[in-house]
């Protein structure tokens, strides 16, 4: 039998968890924020369904299970210009020339500290659908800026179930609650 982690792709992080810091959670949606290394596009994708999982969670007060159903209209950009890297994304990760992204990730790498959004568009008891973003971290100067469009997007369904023999609620109640308290720590 091969081991779990031969099986992840090379760019996995040590630990799957790609939130950094949940500033936002309210019954409408959730932000959070992540410092990315030259992360693949893929990672992005993930950070936003673990938003918009722990939002569906901690509107069921962590006593329901929550996992990604489906993923539709999800996007983000082919190439990133060279004045945008410092912004978030980039063409090139370590090691790599232009137009040579290693793993051919579309949209080249995400970089830098980015925004994770997740907007509930709609919710029953077994499901919950949200709009999601990754975009910049950006700092206001003044009423007259307006935030970057988004590097990554897509509209996230949700599932939600009781937990049973096989997801055992006791424990994974216990740690939801856990790593809402690490996100939700103050700096």
């Amino acid at each position: 039998m091969t081991p779990f982690h031969h099986a992840l792709p090379q760019e996995t992080p040590d630990r799957f968890l790609l939130l950094d810091r949940l500033d936002v959670c309210d019954p409408t949606g959730a932000t959070a924020r992540r410092a990315f290394a030259a992360a693949p596009p893929w990672q992005g994708l993930e950070a936003m369904a673990q938003l918009a999982a722990l939002h569906a969670r901690w509107t069921a007060d962590f006593t329901l299970h929550a996992f990604l159903l489906t993923v539709d209209e999800c996007t983000w950009p082919p190439h990133v210009p060279a004045a945008d890297v410092h912004h978030g994304m980039s063409n090139s990760t370590p090691g790599s020339t232009p137009g040579n992204t290693p793993g051919n990730t579309p949209g080249g790498a995400l970089h830098g500290t980015l925004y994770i959004r997740a907007d509930l568009l709609a919710e029953s008891d077994r499901a919950a659908t949200y709009a999601a973003t990754i975009t910049p971290l950006t700092v206001f100067s003044d009423a007259a800026s307006a935030p970057a469009p988004p590097y990554m997007a897509a509209t996230l369904t949700i599932g939600r179930a009781p937990y049973d023999t096989r997801f055992n609620g006791g424990t994974l109640t216990a740690r939801y609650h856990e790593i809402f308290a690490w996100l939700t720590r103050i700096a």
